[in-house]
Parts: C-alpha cells; structure tokens; sequence
C-alpha cells in the first residue's frame, strides 16, 4: 500500500521544516506544505478506492468519547487563540503547525494502522523509516561534532555555548525534541528484536541476527547523536523513557542491564570535561538554566492576568516586552514550557 511510503517519507522529511518562505503572504515552509499533499494524497486514496464512507465511520466508532472530546476542545482553544490580541497571517501560521495539522496527520495514521493492523516490526515502513532517520542523523551528529561541518558557528564551542551537535536541524534542542521520542517509540524493538516475528512469520536465525545487529546498531548511533547534542531535556527524556520501560516490561536481566548500561552512560558523561560540565553548569547559576526560571515566570504572570483566554497565539513573544522583569535576558518567543505556552 503506496500511503504507507508516503507516510515513511513524510517522517524522513521532517528537517525540512527549517526551508521557510511566504507563500500567497502565508509564514510557511516546506514540511507544512508537504503535510497538506499529505492530506490531498490521502483523500484521492480514500475516494479512489471506496473507503470514505468508511473511514468517516471508523472516525465515529473507534476512536473514545473522551478522546474526540478532548482533542475537539484542543482544537477550538487554537481557534480562539487565533483571534485574540487581533488576527494576523503569522498566528494563522501557527495555528496549522501547532493545531491544524499535528490533528490531521494524527487522525490518518490512526486510521491507516488500525486498518492494517500495523506494529512495531521490521515489515512496517514507518519502523523502517524511523530506524533509518535515527541512524543516519546519529551518524551525520557525530561527524558533526568531530569536523564542525553543517553546524552554525554558535555551536562550534565558544565562552557562552558548548560545542554541540545539530544533525539536519537549525538547532541542538530541536534535534533532542525530535530524536528523543523516536529513539523511546524504538525501545521495546531494540530490546526484544532477537524474539520478535518479522511481519507475521518466523525467520531463520541468521536473519533474526542480522536484524537484531543492524537495528541495535541504527538505535545505538542515534543515541550517541542525541548525547552529542547536549541536550540535557533530551537527555533526561530518554532516560525516563528507559525507565518506565524497564519497570513496566522488564525482568531481571533487563533491569541489569539498564542499570549498566545507566553506570557506562553515567561514567562516559563524567569522564568527558564537555559532557560533564554540561551536567554541573545548571548548579552553578548557568545563564540559560537560571533563564528558565524567568521566563517560567514571566508566562505564569501572563496566565494570571488571562487566565481564560490567555495572549493568543504569539502573544508570549508580542507581550515579552511588558511583561519581562530580567533585563539581562534577550527576547525570547515562548516560555519554555509547554503547558505555560
């Protein structure tokens, strides 16, 4: 089924939100225009091949109540949000990115792996795609960091910033938010790849080896790449995804080996004077952690005085102004907090 490769692609292609441009005066780039073909890809296949009857009735029948009542309230929040502090195409911007289309995209994959009864195997091409993007942006971080080639010159290691990481993205952070929940998704696929049935069938033990090397190997060259990022979030997120993986699946030897595996990471992060001041420096008033604090803050402040509806979409960074209290810090467009933004 060709949506299946559409769908690996569309996973593939996510840097490419960092080509940005104005289309018809519309804030833009070129993994939100590729996620409407998406859409139009996706509603041809439909109507094409007789199922859209059908998945409007799988829209109403297996997805919760509380699920569509939520992700309904989601949705009308954004819409709302549009409008308060006064329209603008660059809110209109946001509201696809962050509400519009993560909803729809959700939706059709949704649709299709419950259709195909997709799971985590080597025969689903989004496994594939996911192993594949791990490992190759693993293996273009560590090149990275090693030759400063493809990285900003802000992340080559200077007085403010360590030398760090940025894989196909414009920045470390955005790396780690990516990479961080892929590597976790993969967990039980690396841990179990040496028992799992590929694509329904049992297959000869030279090839459950290969397979369990090869995607041990594609998970392990994206973890590297994720510590070579820096990213203390990312960091933190993975391994509270080991965790709760190890307690909720494991079984002695699992334990075990995540706690060496724990003590390796621990010992590498502190024998390496980059890595383990990149650990110390929050502890020690570093401008960026102590930053967090201020823009923390600064939202809760803006919550306070709107705690219906809020600033609007942007209205964080269009409010920064009379709202800040740190004149040391630079104008920041969000938070830093999910929940805050």
């Amino acid at each position: 089924m060709y949506m299946q490769y559409v769908l690996a692609l569309t996973l593939l292609l996510a840097p490419t939100y960092a080509v940005r441009f104005n289309l018809l005066g519309l804030p833009t780039n070129l993994l939100m225009v590729w996620l409407f073909l998406l859409w139009l890809v996706f509603v041809v296949w439909i109507v094409s091949t007789g199922r859209f009857f059908e998945f409007f009735a799988w829209f109403r029948s297996e997805l919760s109540t509380w699920h569509l009542a939520l992700s309904t309230l989601f949705l009308l929040a954004g819409t709302a949000s549009l409008f308060v502090g006064g329209f603008s195409q660059e809110k209109l911007g946001q509201f696809i990115v962050l509400f519009l289309q993560p909803i729809g995209t959700f939706l059709i994959i949704r649709y299709l792996g419950s259709i195909r009864n997709w799971k985590l195997e080597i025969g689903n091409w989004l496994t594939q795609a996911a192993l594949l993007f791990v490992s190759v942006a693993g293996l273009y971080a560590i090149i990275q960091y090693f030759t400063l080639i493809g990285i900003p010159q802000a992340w080559w290691g200077n007085a403010q910033e360590p030398k760090r990481a940025v894989a196909f993205f414009l920045h470390p952070n955005f790396y780690a938010l990516f990479i961080t929940p892929l590597l976790a998704f993969l967990l039980p696929l690396v841990v179990t790849s040496d028992k799992l049935q590929v694509s329904g069938r049992v297959k000869l033990s030279l090839y459950t080896r290969h397979f369990t090397l090869v995607t041990r190997g594609a998970w392990l060259l994206g973890a590297i790449g994720l510590l070579l990022s820096l990213s203390r979030g990312g960091w933190l997120g993975l391994a509270a995804a080991i965790a709760a993986y190890v307690l909720v699946a494991g079984n002695r030897k699992l334990i075990m080996s995540a706690i060496c595996a724990a003590a390796v990471a621990g010992l590498i992060i502190f024998a390496v004077p980059n890595f383990r001041y990149r650990v110390l420096l929050p502890f020690q008033g570093e401008k960026s952690s102590v930053a967090r604090f201020s823009l923390w803050r600064t939202g809760w402040h803006m919550v306070e005085d709107n705690p219906i509806v809020g600033k609007g979409l942007l209205g964080f960074s269009n409010n920064w102004t009379q709202y800040n209290t740190d004149p040391g810090l630079e104008h920041y467009p969000a938070p830093h907090n999910f929940f805050l933004n």
